[in-house]
């Protein structure tokens, strides 16, 4: 039997063979699955409720984009209401040349859309090809637009990303731009009143939320929330754009004039410390209108005013005090005190009338060290003035320990000591207002966004350092310094003028050598002042005293104020304040329906040649008209149903028609032709013209009402800015 042939029988298994894998491996791997899946389901709380906050904010980042609306900076206007410093919104475009969608079927051609608006820009065809060139991932066109000048490119979906800025517009005088302040490069506010009250001008910034589609282009979309921006407040300051500009014309001419290095101006109004205007020059012509804030002086004569006002305040002395002036020389610690104008006696009055130096030392050696510091300290000086510009100057006023045996004296006659042209513009407005010394202020109300007043400027008194007694007694003393004095260059014809002038070495390198400073200080008018003018002159070339150089400069500011509308006067009390000047006539009837309590009508007598043949015969109505009409218009008081002979003499009691009759007249002027003026130029030639400005979008130079069309005297005309 052959047993190859029968089936094998299956052999049991070796019970020593080797599994193919062995318990231990097999058991790590069920160890390891199960790791896994323990972590996997940590990882998954953690995900999903741990960290699930966190992950669904970072997907909605990658589906949803957010962008900031810069808010607009609140604006800076004058007291008028002129914009000197404003934001508007422009537009950047941004072209990514691959992303713009061409489909024809459903017409939606962004291409071509984008071709023709930026077209209507007035860009060049090759700027154009640049821009829409599919090899360029990127093209940022340079200039910036206004919103309304893009609106149609706005409206494109693909490839246009517009970026969206604010820009600080300038339109302030030269003079002020420094006072006013700069946004730099980053928006930040430098210097200033941008920088001072950039709190409340800034605003609040905005958010734009777009969502990403399916094919990575973002979309504004209802479901997604946002904020608009918040404008920031309009602040309004005391400074008078009209009187501002009025000031830097006259201290420029006065430059030229006199070939002085440099000059300052400051006006106040005494009545509640607000700053009117501030110029400032230096190097002959480089605009610096903080310079009367930040740069202290020795201001020489103009001093002296203080001392004789402190000791006639506390009693000491009397307007007619008779002072030995030693026939202009006086020796006191060895150091020689001389006078330009000699006498061997003067009163109090006239010392202060020709500013004699020995009368002065002499009366202030009355005063022990402590009360001549203490006085001055009183009048403002060494101290902070308190305005919001960050950068000015308190001066400086040495400590009595501190002093020589000359700093007495020296500091009589305005040596030794540092002031600026506002201190001294906010001191002398104690003496016009009858003793109180006011905080001067720059600022005149802040609005908020919606227009609701949340500061107003309000009359500050700081202290009482003089009785009105006082303060009256020394106004007459500076009327007559300008009127037979050391400032008779300031006077005017048809006004009082009170003012003191002061004329000092300059220091330099400790030692006082080479050049002056002069300065003067008017009050106008003198007897119930509306301002208080303070010029300076640095290093004038031949004639060097406050009273021949400096006193000019105020007379032409009273002149072009006077002669000007909306700067800050009241025109009915210059009316009163006016200085009688007869005139010659040779006919005036006046009609016999005058009423007999018109004893002091006002009649029109027109001027010619300095001559006035007139026969009168109207109402008061057409006298009035007649004034308004005319500007060469003299209005005078006489009395009704009386004859005058030929010629004779009436009393001009205003050279300009009073307030009443003003406000209750139409009058029409011709809007001045701007074209062709930078925005700076057009504004002030707006204003000097009569109008308001309000600044549009547009091409540059043109306005509404356009040049030549009559509009009313006062009213707005809208300017258009340029693009």
């Amino acid at each position: 039997m052959d047993n190859s042939s029968n089936p094998q029988t299956p052999q049991p298994a070796d019970s020593n063979a080797r599994p193919l894998v062995s318990r231990g491996r097999a058991s790590l791997i069920h160890g390891s699955l199960v790791l896994f899946a323990v972590a996997l389901i940590a990882r998954a709380i953690q995900v999903q409720l741990i960290d699930g906050k966190f992950w669904a904010e970072r997907a909605a980042n990658q589906q949803i984009r957010e962008s900031a609306l810069p808010a607009p900076r609140g604006p800076i206007l004058d007291e008028r209401g002129v914009v000197l410093a404003e934001s508007r919104e422009l537009v950047q475009l941004r072209i990514a040349p691959r992303e713009i969608r061409r489909d024809r079927s459903k017409k939606q051609d962004d291409r071509r859309a984008l071709q023709e608006g930026l077209a209507k820009l007035g860009l060049t065809k090759q700027v154009i090809r640049s821009a829409l060139d599919t090899n360029k991932k990127w093209v940022e066109l340079p200039k910036l637009y206004a919103p309304r000048d893009v609106e149609a490119l706005l409206k494109i979906r693909s490839g246009l990303h517009p970026h969206f800025v604010m820009q600080r517009v300038i339109a302030a005088p030269d003079g002020i731009r420094r006072l006013i302040g700069v946004m730099d490069s980053k928006g930040a506010a430098v210097g200033g009143i941008e920088q001072e009250m950039d709190s409340l001008l800034r605003g609040q910034t905005g958010k734009r939320a777009s969502l990403r589609d399916g094919r990575g282009k973002f979309y504004d979309t209802p479901s997604l929330t946002g904020f608009e921006a918040q404008p920031g407040h309009s602040v309004t300051l005391t400074i008078n754009s009209i009187l501002q500009d009025i000031c830097e014309r006259e201290l420029t001419a006065a430059l030229q004039r006199t070939g002085a290095s440099g000059g300052d101006v400051v006006i106040v109004d005494p009545r509640d410390g607000s700053i009117l205007a501030l110029a400032g020059f230096r190097d002959g012509s480089v605009p610096l209108s903080s310079k009367p804030l930040a740069e202290g002086y020795e201001p020489g004569s103009v001093i002296k005013t203080f001392f004789v006002a402190h000791m006639l305040d506390k009693g000491m002395i009397t307007p007619d005090e008779i002072v030995n002036t030693e026939n202009g020389k006086y020796t006191i610690n060895k150091r020689t005190i001389t006078d330009e104008h000699k006498a061997a006696f003067m009163a109090v009055r006239d010392v202060i009338r020709n500013s004699s130096n020995v009368g002065i030392v002499k009366l202030v050696s009355q005063l022990t060290s402590s009360q001549e510091f203490e006085l001055l300290r009183d009048f403002g000086f060494g101290a902070s003035p308190g305005t919001p510009y960050p950068a000015e100057s308190k001066g400086r006023v040495a400590l009595p320990r501190t002093w020589s045996s000359q700093t007495a004296a020296s500091m009589a006659m305005g040596y030794e000591m540092l002031v600026t042209p506002l201190q001294l513009a906010v001191a002398y407005a104690a003496i016009a207002n009858g003793g109180e010394l006011l905080q001067p202020a720059l600022v005149r109300e802040v609005r908020d966004p919606n227009g609701t007043v949340v500061f107003q400027h309000q009359r500050r008194p700081l202290r009482r350092v003089l009785s009105p007694k006082a303060a009256q007694q020394m106004r007459v003393m500076l009327e007559s310094v300008v009127d037979s004095g050391t400032a008779v260059a300031a006077d005017l014809k048809t006004f009082d003028v009170a003012g003191k002038s002061g004329t000092a070495r300059r220091a330099e390198n400790g030692a006082y050598r080479g050049g002056y400073n002069a300065t003067f200080a008017g009050m106008f008018p003198a007897r119930d002042p509306q301002y208080v003018i303070v010029a300076r002159l640095i290093d004038p070339k031949g004639l060097i005293f406050g009273g021949l150089v400096a006193a000019p400069v105020v007379n032409r500011i009273l002149q072009g104020a006077v002669a000007t509308r909306d700067v800050q006067l009241d025109r009915s009390a210059l009316a009163a304040a006016a200085r009688p000047i007869p005139v010659k006539v040779d006919t005036v009837a006046i009609r016999a329906a005058a009423r007999r309590d018109s004893i002091a009508r006002a009649v029109a007598l027109r001027a010619n040649g300095g001559k006035l043949p007139v026969s009168v015969s109207m109402s008061v109505a057409d006298s009035a008209e007649l004034a308004a009409l005319d500007t060469g218009v003299l209005v005078v008081k006489i009395a009704p149903k009386v004859a005058l002979p030929s010629p004779s003499s009436v009393i001009v009691a205003l050279p300009y028609r009073p307030k009443a009759v003003r406000g209750s007249l139409p009058e029409l002027r011709p809007v001045p032709n701007v074209t062709g003026l930078d925005l700076r130029d057009a504004v002030r030639t707006l204003h000097a013209a009569g109008f308001q400005v309000r600044l549009v979008d547009g091409l540059k130079g043109r306005t509404k009402p356009v040049a030549g069309e009559y509009a009313r005297s006062g009213s707005s005309v809208a300017l258009e800015r340029g693009r």
